[in-house]
């Protein structure tokens, strides 16, 4: 009779104590393998999405501190850049987010005709989307108060979208500023509450932020209409009497 218990313990390895068969083994292996090659391409796709995303920032703060609009070649390529940063991390709430703020400038940019108006409300969507991936976002909702004033939609969703941003950001210079654009462009049609809270949101924004609030104010002829509902002081004066 043939003893065959040495041929079969040298057929099995020794794992944590156990004694498995090399096809167990295999499998580990593998499956290790596999979630080493999976890490990489999370940290791949992360580096990539990043480095198309810092080139879609970095133009918008170039923009931002320009008097005059980017040319449509610029916003082409900050386009591009964003649609190659979210094919990289599609649900990254930052690159969505800048796709929406370069649509506006597009729209800016082609004085809201049709295609303009369109690419306004393509932001929005965009900035609601970027919202249900990061609800406490105050830039967010920040932006979907401005789109919403462009496409004359003073429903419930923008009173919210106000109240949002005036509570997650309410020292944030991003949020006192396009909250600034947003009354002066929609003032006429607010309610009595809503014109109060933008009133809180320049109350606070002329502390830091004077001459650029007072520019937004001035450039749509707003700024009386608006300071009847700051409260009196130093500030107001200063905003209002210049």
């Amino acid at each position: 009779m043939t003893d065959n218990s040495v041929d079969q313990s040298e057929e099995k390895v020794k794992v944590g104590g156990f004694i498995a068969p090399p096809i167990v083994i295999k499998l580990l292996l593998f499956s290790l393998i596999c979630m080493c090659l999976l890490g990489v391409y999370a940290v791949f796709s992360w580096g990539m999405g990043d480095l198309y995303g810092y080139k879609v920032r970095y133009a918008l703060e170039q923009w931002q501190e320009r008097p005059q609009l980017p040319q449509p070649e610029e916003i082409s390529e900050a386009l591009a850049d964003s649609n190659s940063a979210l094919n990289w991390e599609e649900s990254n709430p930052e690159y969505v987010e800048l796709k929406g703020r370069v649509l506006y400038y597009r729209a800016l940019v082609s004085e809201l005709d049709a295609q303009g108006l369109d690419d306004i409300a393509n932001a929005k969507v965009l900035h609601q989307q970027a919202i249900k991936l990061r609800p406490r976002w105050p830039y967010s909702w920040a932006n979907l108060v401005l789109m919403k004033s462009y496409l004359k939609e003073f429903d419930e969703e923008y009173h919210q979208a106000l109240i949002n941003s005036l509570k997650l950001g309410p020292w944030e210079k991003s949020v006192h500023l396009t909250l600034s654009h947003a009354a002066a462009l929609s003032w006429d049609s607010l309610s009595l509450e809503q014109k109060r809270l933008f009133a809180q949101n320049i109350e606070r924004g002329i502390v830091r932020n004077m001459p650029e609030v007072r520019t937004i104010l001035s450039a749509y002829t707003k700024t009386a209409s608006i300071c009847a509902y700051l409260k009196r002081d130093a500030m107001q004066n200063k905003l209002c009497l210049s």
